[in-house]
């Protein structure tokens, strides 16, 4: 959550509170490649975006509806830099059509103008344009911007363009001329209609961010992904993006920065949940998911794992059959031990003595510095261990990676379904890009560490129950 930053009156003041807050966003989502091994226990950065979709057709009926058809005084007059002016304006439809992040309003206006000033000894100066003529005619138009504030709320911020006479007019007395109070006609009204008008969007952004609240707590408790293991998000801060838009459809995107993390707990951690924060200054960044492995597996549980998958497989050498029906695994030092029982022609028991590694590229895992021995049941049939023992490695390679691709498959799917109960009901949750890009295994006495990171790109599509 960034800190509020104290008030400051004057320009340069507000620059800076706005420049430090921007700083403090970029910190908040900052990428999590810098991330080292000594520094990896807090899990990497991720960033989550929600794409929100505005309809700003009502809103524009309301500000054309709203502005009055007339604007001007007439035919009272009213004196305006010393001279007596006065003037009357028509509007046609307004032309409203959002560009990226702009709004331009635009009006065809006709009108009439007329002024007067009195000199000494009673001379009177007087000009006038569009009067007892067709009305002179202009283009007015107002660009708005809109951006986001900490409390969720739209605010526009006006440049009015200058005006474009199409049959310009001087309507001039004693050198001043007042023919630029056309462009300004419905300058204070449109503007004013603008922002009451997308006020009425409050409701809708109100909501938005009641479901954002409740996401943020949601997310905040811990999710037993299966017994022992638990999944924990620590959202860190909200921003929205600026508004993109054609026409009136505009869209923006919710970003949440957000920390996700694995650990092994038998009850349910303990956390201090923290209310929604304020939305902070966006500051772009690549969307996606960077969460830290850290676990540990017994051997007598992955023990049981390989060997659910292994069990009963024959492997057929040169005419002899020999079937897997047990693996067990313990550690020799820094090695792997894993123990295959054979029954059939090659009866025996294999050990295999190995460094386990991963590359990242095959997303695999694989055995190195290999060392083999057998133990067969018939002496004779010990001669055969060189035909088979890279078969029989390879398949309890290919055993665990089955496993692994399984429980990284199983990861990214309870992942899914706890990211689905925290986010908007239309938007299904795809990690099919996340892969292990560092995975570091450990040996140990008690069992197998691996500790990394899982990163890459979630998609938000539509859910198919609400298509």
């Amino acid at each position: 959550m960034v800190p509020a930053l104290p008030q400051k009156t004057s320009v340069a003041g507000a620059m800076t509170d706005k420049l430090l807050r921007i700083i403090a966003a970029c910190l908040v989502f900052a990428a999590a490649e810098s991330v080292t091994v000594e520094t990896r226990a807090v899990s990497p950065v991720s960033a989550i975006q929600v794409p929100v979709d505005l309809d700003l057709a009502p809103v524009f009926a309301a500000v054309e509806s709203s502005l009055p058809a007339q604007a001007g005084h007439w035919p009272g007059w009213r004196k305006w830099h010393g001279v007596q002016t006065r003037y009357r304006a028509w509007r046609g439809p307004l032309a409203l059509a959002m560009q990226g992040e702009l709004l331009l309003v635009q009006a065809h206006v006709r009108y009439q103008a007329e002024a007067r000033k009195g000199l000494l000894g009673g001379i009177k100066l007087s000009a006038g344009c569009g009067v007892k003529e067709p009305p002179r005619q202009a283009l007015i138009g107002v660009l708005a911007r809109f951006e986001w504030t900490p409390d969720w709320s739209l605010h526009p911020r006006f440049q009015v363009l200058p005006t474009r006479f199409l049959d310009r007019c001087e309507v001039t007395v004693a050198d001043i001329d007042v023919s630029p109070l056309m462009g300004r006609v419905f300058e204070d009204r449109l503007k004013a209609s603008l922002k009451e008008e997308v006020r009425a969007l409050t409701p809708r952004l109100q909501r938005l961010r009641a479901e954002a609240a409740r996401a943020w707590q949601a997310m905040q408790t811990p999710k037993e992904l299966s017994p022992g293991l638990w999944l924990h998000l620590q959202p860190l801060a909200l921003a929205l993006a600026p508004l993109q838009g054609s026409g009136s459809h505009v869209q923006t995107a919710l970003w949440l920065a957000l920390r996700i993390a694995l650990s092994a707990d038998r009850a349910s951690p303990a956390v201090a949940p923290t209310p929604l924060p304020p939305l902070i200054p966006f500051c772009p960044t690549a969307p996606g998911l960077r969460f830290a492995l850290g676990l540990k597996l017994d051997y007598p549980g992955l023990s049981a794992a390989l060997s659910k998958r292994v069990a009963g497989e024959e492997l057929n050498v040169q005419g002899h059959r020999a079937r897997l029906t047990a693996l067990s695994l313990a550690a020799r030092g820094q090695d792997l031990v894993l123990t295959a029982d054979l029954a059939g022609d090659l009866a025996g028991r294999v050990k295999i003595m190995a460094r386990p590694g991963f590359d990242a590229a095959a997303q695999a895992l694989k055995l190195e510095q290999v060392d083999f021995t057998f133990d067969a049941t018939d002496p004779d049939q010990g001669l055969m261990a060189n035909l088979f023992y890279n078969r029989i490695r390879d398949r309890i390679e290919r055993a665990a990676n089955d496993l692994l691709a399984a429980r990284t498959q199983n990861l990214r799917a309870a992942i899914e379904a706890m990211l689905a109960q925290d986010l908007p009901p239309a938007l299904a949750p795809d990690l099919a890009a996340v892969r292990i890009t560092d995975l570091g295994i450990q040996v140990g006495e008690g069992g197998i560490s691996l500790s990394g990171v899982a990163a890459g790109t979630l998609t938000l599509g539509t859910s198919p129950a609400t298509q």
